[in-house]
């Protein structure tokens, strides 16, 4: 069995570089940035207003489930994986029962 070596002939010798080195923490830098520019997109595109209203026969019972409402259809219920804003209640007492709507800005992650 015969082996053979081609050797072209515009090839450059091992360790040479064509050009300007660029240092690694350059490099990193750009990364770093570019990074910090996308995450900063995805963070602020995956946040939402959510709104939840519920009636009970006190007016904290009416926040909670107003609140709970958000929760449940944000999928952080029972357990909350995403971060959720303080919420801003609008109650209105009738008679026995109370009717509480609940807003809340919900991130992902």
């Amino acid at each position: 069995m015969a082996h053979a070596t081609v050797q072209m002939g515009n090839a450059m010798p091992r360790g040479k570089t064509i050009g300007k080195p660029v240092s690694a923490a350059a490099a990193l830098g750009v990364g770093v940035a570019l990074g910090l520019f996308a995450g900063a997109d995805a963070r602020a595109e995956s946040c939402v207003t959510k709104h939840g209203s519920a009636t009970g026969i006190t007016r904290g019972f009416a926040e909670y489930e107003a609140f709970l409402i958000i929760r449940q259809i944000t999928g952080n219920w029972p357990f909350e994986q995403d971060r959720i804003s303080k919420p801003v209640y609008k109650c209105k007492g009738g008679g026995a029962l109370w009717t509480c709507s609940a807003t809340a800005t919900v991130c992902k992650g």
